[in-house]
């Protein structure tokens, strides 16, 4: 199978965290399957802003990345790269770090400024929001992805793309769904610090093992999900629209990456 892995920085902070996903990325690699991995670094950049008292600003959850920030990006991604791509080599995976233009594999362009409605004690309101230097993927070409696998390699992807000459803060859940539709992957896994997706993520019991689209949307219009699932849910919907297959959500702290093609591990969406 082709699995595209996407890797939230919550599962990366810890060397042992590294070396256990080093593990089970192997036993993956080792069943024949086709492997990409996709790294945010959202937590660690964050820490290191404040840590040099340079301002986090975000806005509906989206980071404002002046051209501080992006300097500090590339320092902390490159750093979180070169971290679990030997954690994997150390597992015996044949990683491979690289950035999100690689080898032409995304050309981005700058993102326009918007006008969002945000939502304040008065009320709504309107703001125009630039966000700096972030980009958008306008081109996805795997072919470096596919020459690597064809040498056995795995790669493993920052999120950073880039504009001419200019680099450019990407989302890492963009960047891994262009990535996974363009591979014509057979199911995105995304990898953070929860099992799956709830009816109540307060009800461990809760976590629903399988969903179809059709499934998923019925109970969004029953009001099933609570809390965070709800976007969690819309935007899994989303990405089986665009054409992703499959599409799982599972913990990076314990074991389930290793166990991922197994019936009932993390929550898996199907079209």
């Amino acid at each position: 199978m082709k699995l595209a892995i996407k890797l939230s920085g919550k599962v990366l902070d810890e060397p042992a965290l590294r070396r256990a996903l080093g593990c089970q990325v192997a036993s993956l690699a080792a069943a024949g399957h086709h492997l990409v991995l996709i790294h945010g670094a959202g937590k660690q950049l964050s820490d290191f802003c404040r840590e040099r008292g340079i301002p986090v600003r975000q806005v509906q959850g989206r980071r404002i990345t002046d051209t501080e920030t992006l300097q500090a990006a590339v320092l902390v991604f490159s750093g979180v790269n070169a971290d679990l791509t030997v954690a994997l080599l150390a597992a015996g995976v044949p990683a491979v770090g690289l950035a999100g233009f690689a080898g032409g594999l995304t050309v981005g362009r700058r993102r326009p400024p918007l006008t969002l409605v945000l939502q304040t004690p008065e009320g709504p309101r309107e703001q125009f929001v630039d966000f700096g230097m972030v980009g958008e993927i306008v081109e996805t070409c795997p072919r470096l992805v596919e020459l690597l696998w064809a040498s056995g390699m795995v790669p493993v992807i920052s999120s950073l793309c880039c504009e001419g000459g200019q680099i450019l803060n990407i989302n890492a859940d963009t960047l891994a769904v262009e990535l996974a539709l363009a591979l014509k992957a057979d199911r995105l896994i995304a990898v953070s610090d929860v099992e799956g997706i709830y009816r109540d993520p307060s009800v461990a019991a809760s976590r629903i093992s399988r969903l179809t689209a059709a499934e998923a949307r019925r109970h969004l219009a029953e009001g099933t999900f609570q809390d965070g699932m709800v976007p969690k849910v819309e935007n899994a919907l989303r990405l089986l629209e665009r054409g992703v297959p499959e599409f799982q959500v599972l913990s990076g702290l314990g074991g389930d990456l290793a166990h991922c093609l197994e019936e009932g591990t993390g929550t898996l969406l199907v079209a």
